[in-house]
């Protein structure tokens, strides 16, 4: 679905008026501008209430040189959205390596300055790197969670289209349904008891749509990976036959 036909569905299926009429001027109630701004208004909070794949991004840049202590987070990455940091083809993920608390980070690397840990964090949208773990001019891959793009041209593709306009599902028309509880909540239309059923219409269809993902999602298992991240208490064990608890007389 383009944002032209989202439009065109929010002013004449819900709205009971025409599209025309409102791109005229002749509309007494609502401007195109309206109309806009409450398409996106659905997208962004469809956007945003689940982890869809298509909200998933990887920006991917040069180490430079020099190489610094940290960098600009990308502009299109929400806060705190980095999850894997990949450098030079290696992941900086695992037990002894990874994303760290910043405060334990700067703790760590002030008292074992040369240490080649390949660990990273970040903090006020900058991401910081060990600059002991790696060299300039290797590749740098970020991966987090993109934020959701402001529609803008007639043709630009609502994100449940992602590829084309001949392929979408019932996510565009749960973005078109949460732009209407928008407009039924605004001041000029006042109807908030519409606006609260629209917009658990507009969820719940997410949620249909959601379902079949997040099964398919659960059925991934990690590789070598421990479901916790929890220090080992018991590298020493001891069996019942060389201890006396648990065995009894």
């Amino acid at each position: 679905m383009q944002f032209s036909e989202a439009q065109a569905s929010l002013a004449n299926t819900k709205l009971n008026t025409s599209l025309t009429d409102i791109s005229a001027g002749t509309n007494q109630l609502f401007t195109l501008q309206d109309i806009k701004d409450a398409i996106n208004y659905g997208t962004k909070n469809a956007w945003n209430y689940k982890p869809w794949t298509f909200t998933e991004g990887k920006v991917s840049v040069t180490a430079p040189n020099p190489t610094t202590a940290y960098y600009a987070y990308p502009v299109n990455f929400e806060d705190e959205s980095i999850y894997l940091v990949v450098v030079n083809g290696t992941p900086w993920s695992g037990e002894t390596k990874g994303k760290r608390n910043f405060a334990d980070y700067m703790k760590w690397l002030s008292d074992f300055a040369s240490d080649p840990s390949q660990i990273w964090t970040e903090y006020a949208r900058q991401y910081y790197l060990n600059q002991n773990a790696y060299s300039i001019g290797q590749s740098v891959d970020l991966y987090g969670k993109l934020r959701a793009p402001t529609l803008s041209a007639d043709g630009d593709l609502l994100p449940f289209s992602p590829t084309s306009d001949n392929y979408e599902d019932s996510g565009n028309e749960a973005i078109v349904i949460l732009a209407y509880s928008f407009l039924l909540n605004s001041q000029k239309k006042k109807d908030t008891q519409g606006a609260m059923a629209a917009e658990k219409q507009g969820y719940a269809l997410l949620d249909n749509v959601w379902k079949p993902i997040g099964e398919r999602r659960a059925q991934k298992n990690s590789q070598n990976r421990p479901f916790f991240n929890t220090d080992d208490n018991y590298a020493v064990r001891r069996t019942r036959w060389n201890t006396n608890i648990g065995n009894f007389p």
